[in-house]
């Protein structure tokens, strides 16, 4: 049993957010057994924490595993930044050591970061998808793992046979869609660009009959959705993933930022979600993801960092960005938590798991000191949205288990976890 005296931020809706001040919660078995006002006859044995805040674990649902070391390196546009540092970068990864070498570094990041569950892609290699799930599972991440697919359209290093691509697939996803309760493989075509009509197609059969995850990219940049339409002989992007199976509620497609209206109705119709990456199509100028009309048409919308282009794991500088990056639809703070937490967790099916601070959810949540004391002046949704970085990370936990404790700082009281 564990048991924390501290601020509670909890998401309850798309709209509301509860802050509750100098409450106690409490886990046991990985699991939240209790949350309420502090006790002092019952609470004698708590964890004092009152200088820290709590909030549930980040989530995370696109980004790159791969291309972890290259954040930052700059070219003004998708094509030429795959071509002089993504590529090249992934190239990397074919080797067993450099493989696990930047999964640990990754997670290593991530968890120092807050983020708790994370849809990733790995290389287009098997062996950079299996070093990606020994880390996680060794470390004790929880994410959505794929490798990437690509069998046209790409340097030589990195093309795959499409027989072997499809086969490793099958054997990935057989391995590792079920082997933890807190990994999942997903399906990882890396966009319509780099896959023939016959690998997409298969992805989409596959994912239908085994009730799979797919993410890939959808119209993030111009000269992509160009590229795609003339490729396919298709109207619109969207049509070629619709075509090929690929739309369903299980799919995941980050960017979408050059929708036209009809594409917006099919995706919606087919209940897909997107991944809204603000910090990436900033750095890429592939222009602003529209938020508002896409929320009217009730798609599910996330918030990824889409690390490498995205320059940081850290999803409270995501949420920031997501403001930011609407030049005319404001985002309150209260909405761009909910996105981090519980909305990202019901994109992913995982809202009666994880997302909020519930009796019976997983012990999924992060400690962060405060940088002043809390006063009645304090708007704290909006000070961790906009000053997130002046709150120090002090602890992640995941499914009750420490996978970040800030240097420096002297393990809890009562620390031991069942």
């Amino acid at each position: 049993m564990r048991k924390i005296r501290t601020t509670l931020v909890n998401p309850l809706n798309r709209d509301r957010l509860e802050i509750l001040g100098d409450h106690v919660i409490s886990c046991q078995a990985g699991v939240i057994s209790e949350k309420r006002p502090y006790d002092p006859a019952l609470d004698s044995d708590c964890e004092d924490r009152r200088d820290c805040v709590l909030l549930p674990g980040l989530i995370d649902v696109h980004t790159h595993l791969s291309q972890y070391r290259i954040r930052g390196l700059f070219e003004p546009a998708l094509f030429p930044w795959l071509d002089k540092h993504v590529y090249p970068a992934e190239a990397r990864s074919s080797d067993p050591a450099y493989a696990r070498g930047i999964a640990e570094e990754f997670f290593a990041a991530l968890f120092a970061a807050g983020t708790t569950t994370s849809v990733i892609f790995t290389a287009p290699f098997e062996v950079s998808c299996q070093k990606a799930f020994e880390a996680a599972s060794q470390m004790g991440a929880r994410a959505y793992i794929g490798m990437s697919l690509m069998d046209q359209n790409c340097p030589g290093q990195l093309r795959q046979d499409t027989d072997n691509a499809i086969a490793l697939s099958k054997d990935l996803f057989q391995r590792f869609d079920t082997a933890s309760p807190l990994l999942r493989y997903i399906l990882t075509p890396r966009f319509a660009v780099s896959c023939s009509s016959r690998l997409l197609s298969w992805v989409g059969s596959f994912a239908a009959d085994n009730a799979a995850w797919i993410q890939t990219h959808l119209s993030e940049n111009e000269e992509e959705v160009s590229f795609v339409r003339g490729a396919f002989k298709t109207g619109t992007y969207t049509q070629v993933y619709q075509e090929r199976g690929l739309l369903t509620p299980r799919s995941i497609f980050a960017h979408a930022i050059h929708l036209g209206e009809a594409e917006m109705g099919i995706l919606a119709s087919h209940r897909c979600k997107l991944a809204y990456c603000p910090d990436s199509n900033f750095f890429l100028k592939s222009g602003e993801f529209p938020y508002r009309d896409i929320s009217l048409h009730g798609i599910d919308i996330g918030i990824g960092s889409d690390v490498a282009a995205g320059t940081t794991p850290n999803m409270l500088y995501h949420a920031k960005m997501a403001n930011f990056r609407q030049s005319a639809h404001p985002l309150l703070p209260a909405r761009l938590i909910w996105h981090l937490t519980l909305g990202n967790a019901a994109l992913l099916g995982l809202e009666d798991r994880i997302g909020s601070l519930e009796r019976g959810k997983e012990a999924d949540f992060i400690l962060l000191n405060l940088p002043k004391p809390l006063d009645g002046e304090n708007d704290l949704a909006s000070e961790l949205c906009f000053c997130g970085h002046e709150y120090q990370l002090r602890e992640t936990v995941i499914a009750g288990r420490t996978v970040f404790l800030s240097s420096g700082l002297s393990s809890p009281r009562h620390h031991g976890l069942t």
